[in-house]
């Protein structure tokens, strides 16, 4: 694994979320009932962080609509 040198990737990284452990974070339906946590789903915020309807709940990302799950 390689470690990121450069000055300040650490504060590019604080920044960022998953949407797994965001409340506006939903799992599409599926036939079983249940889903994986690397499952897609979507934002419920209205619009999603980079436009589009799926969201990976494990990607991080930068997002103005985040809110942590209680």
């Amino acid at each position: 694994m390689q470690v990121d040198q450069r000055k300040g990737a650490r504060e590019a990284t604080e920044n960022l979320v998953r949407c797994g452990q965001c409340s506006h974070f939903s799992f599409f339906p599926n036939e079983k009932g249940h889903n994986r946590p690397q499952a897609l789903g979507r934002c419920l915020a209205g619009a999603s962080w980079d436009g589009n309807r799926g969201q990976w709940p494990l990607l991080l990302h930068p997002c103005p609509n985040f809110n942590e799950k209680s």
